[in-house]
Formats: C-alpha cells, sequence, structure tokens
C-alpha cells in the first residue's frame, strides 16, 4: 500500500462539489482536500495515499454527470441521454498529479487589505480565491 502524500491535482474536469465531498470514499477517512491552486492553475491539494487513475476517471465522471444534472436542475429541462455521450474519450490524460513538497511555513502571500471603498459583493467574490503568483 502507498504511503500518505501531499499532492496536487488538477481540477480540469473535476466538480469541486464531487471531490471535495467524494475524496475520503476513495482515500478513507483521513484524508483531506481543499481547493488550491498551484503555479497558476486550478485544483486540489490532497493530503492521502495517490489517487489512482481509475479513481481520478471516476471523479471525472462523477463530475461530468453531476454539472449535467444541476445544468438540467436550474434551466428546469428532463434529462438528455445525448448529453454525457458527447464527452469523447480520446482527450488527453491532463489530470497527473504533482507531488507537492511539505514545508513548515507556508509560502503563500497573504491577501491585500480591503479598501474601505471596496463593495462587500467584490470582497465576498475575492474570498472564494486564492491569490495568483506571478512567475
Amino acid at each position: 500500500m502507498s504511503q500518505v502524500q501531499q499532492y496536487w491535482l488538477p481540477g480540469y474536469g473535476l466538480s469541486r462539489h464531487i471531490v471535495l465531498g467524494h475524496i475520503q470514499y476513495f482515500l478513507g477517512p483521513t484524508a483531506s482536500v481543499r481547493p488550491y491552486s498551484y503555479q497558476g492553475r486550478d485544483g486540489y491539494l490532497i493530503v492521502g495515499v495517490p489517487l489512482t487513475r481509475e479513481q481520478i476517471d471516476d471523479l471525472a465522471t462523477m463530475s461530468r454527470e453531476y454539472e449535467r444534472q444541476e445544468s438540467l436542475r436550474m434551466a428546469g429541462d428532463s434529462a438528455s441521454p445525448t448529453a454525457t455521450a458527447t464527452f469523447g474519450r480520446h482527450e488527453p490524460y491532463i489530470n497527473e498529479i504533482v507531488p507537492v513538497r511539505s514545508s513548515g511555513r507556508r509560502s503563500r502571500a497573504p491577501p491585500p487589505p480591503l479598501s474601505s471603498s471596496s463593495s462587500s459583493s467584490s470582497s465576498a467574490q475575492m474570498m472564494d480565491y486564492e491569490p495568483r503568483r506571478s512567475r
């Protein structure tokens, strides 16, 4: 069995709702996951045994189905059997996990201070995102 590691999983094709809600099903109750930007790309920082390609594919399949159902729910439309068939399996595999070195302190820059002229809606939107680092 593999050792527990900290690694980044690219978020392409993976629904936040599915990844955050199902990671312990795949990796056990001690695994943790959080949204994380790595080198300017959105994804997930996971602490646990490495996911296999099959597990990542299962998360992607579950994500597509979840997003399809949510789109239909929001549109108030009935289920379309062709919605999931249009996503081809011939696409390149880009959700390879990337090991992340564990350091004693975080290297992420603190968020910029909010000015008093900022509207509450824009500051609420900013809280959901990590600041991007320049290269």
